[in-house]
């Protein structure tokens, strides 16, 4: 007979997360349907240069049907993750507003963040003549966050439904690993130009400042 519940270990209901997890759910499968063998050969483009080649040849990844409601899904299910984690482990941080405001401000900041990145690129392409590396960056940026979301997404179901909370530190390792060939992909498209001083200013300043600061403003507040 049961007399006493350790309410740290029952799973607590979050019906805006359950809600989330639905739109995700259905966007995945409308994609999945729609646009199988687009996910397919993005899934593979990273991984495989003949793949990425494809999605060149087929038109740019940004500019294609169904880019819209890709990015949105990769968006979703990033904003779900980074709160779920810091809900977790941030909890003090995580009390002072409803959940859904949480949810919001992710959404909101992700996107903008993701905006503000593509004029950055833009900038730099103009200033330094690098339109066509332009392009490829961007490409792969949308690859990576796609690959890392398809990814995530059902292990963010077992995390909030199963408790596997494990699984955090398996999405750490694979994002690392997304990260790292991402890194290998840009130094080749650098080193087909030669630009390696060019790099290294785009490197520091648009892709490490960027989320420094975002980590001292979130230790402000």
């Amino acid at each position: 007979m049961v007399t006493q519940y350790n309410w740290d270990k029952v799973l607590q209901p979050n019906n805006w997360l359950t809600a989330l997890f639905c739109v995700l759910l259905f966007l995945f499968t409308l994609l999945l349907v729609t646009f199988r063998r687009k996910m397919l050969l993005l899934f593979r483009a990273l991984f495989s240069q003949r793949h990425f080649s494809l999605v060149q040849r087929d038109g740019k990844v940004l500019e294609t049907r169904g880019s819209i409601l890709l990015l949105f899904f990769n968006l979703l299910t990033l904003t779900a993750g980074l709160v779920m984690f810091c809900t977790t482990y941030l909890p003090s941080h995580m009390s002072k507003l409803p959940f859904v405001a949480y949810l919001g401000i992710g959404f909101v900041v992700l996107l903008l963040a993701y905006v503000l990145k593509l004029l950055a690129n833009e900038l730099y392409s103009v200033l330094f003549g690098r339109d066509k590396e332009r392009a490829a960056v961007n490409q792969y940026k949308f690859i990576v966050m796609t690959d890392f979301s398809v990814l995530a997404f059902p292990m963010l179901l077992l995390v909030q439904y199963a408790g596997f909370r494990f699984l955090y530190y398996v999405l750490f390792a694979v994002l690392i690993l997304l990260l790292l060939i991402w890194l290998y992909r840009l130094m080749k498209i650098n080193s087909m130009s030669g630009h390696w001083f060019h790099f290294f200013l785009y490197f520091c300043t648009l892709e490490i400042l960027p989320w420094i600061l975002l980590f001292k403003v979130l230790l402000i507040v």
